[in-house]
């Protein structure tokens, strides 16, 4: 599951800058900072996850395991290795119909792919550990998908003051990925992770007798 959502991400950041509407909030900031620094994605986003994961460490180590590693090092170099496989064999942007269409599978691809591997509680990125550190510090008085809208919005402003493109798939993305994961979280991630621990406790039961 941690592998699987980390591609499904990967994936998704990948369409959302070929469909050109936009990406994720998260994404948003470091396109438009990386961009400002004339570096790649995916060396810019390791070394900003370095960083924020020193304060995800400080707060909330619980949430930092083989999960966040996969997550720091493999989302902007899958996006980047798609995006780059892209422009070789394409040299323009595809059709209306079919950009909206990217745009509308990236926004299932990445909110399914954030639920499918935080759910196994094998760590998170130091992003989306965030908003659970928010949750934490407010002692839940802040739920959250309240808390994931404040840090999606704000990396949309840091982004847009740096160039980052800032379109219809950013909004979406910045106000309804809390609720997307809640949602694929409880209805995905949660009934595959039940199913598989009660088949792997009857397949143990089974090996005993």
């Amino acid at each position: 599951m941690v592998l699987i959502g980390n591609l499904f991400i990967g994936i998704a950041v990948a369409l959302l800058r070929i469909s050109a509407f936009g990406t994720d909030p998260y994404s948003t900031l470091n396109l438009g900072i990386s961009g400002f620094l004339g570096i790649s994605l995916g060396v810019y986003q390791l070394i900003f996850n370095f960083l924020l994961l020193g304060v995800i460490f400080l707060y909330s180590r619980s949430l930092i395991g083989i999960g966040t590693i996969v997550n720091m090092i493999g989302i902007g170099f899958i996006s980047d290795f798609i995006v780059y496989g892209y422009s070789f064999f394409f040299d323009d942007m595809p059709i209306l119909a079919i950009r909206l269409t990217l745009m509308a599978i990236a926004v299932i691809f990445a909110s399914s792919g954030v639920a499918l591997y935080i759910t196994p509680n094998l760590g998170i990125s130091p992003y989306d550990a965030l908003a659970f550190v928010i949750v934490k510090l407010s002692k839940n008085k802040v739920p959250f998908p309240i808390a994931r809208i404040t840090t999606d919005s704000l990396c949309v402003v840091i982004g847009f003051s740096f160039g980052a493109i800032v379109g219809v798939a950013t909004v979406i993305l910045a106000f309804f990925t809390g609720p997307f994961i809640q949602f694929f979280r409880k209805r995905v991630a949660e009934p595959i992770l039940a199913h598989e621990k009660k088949r792997a406790v009857t397949a143990v039961a089974v090996h005993k007798g």
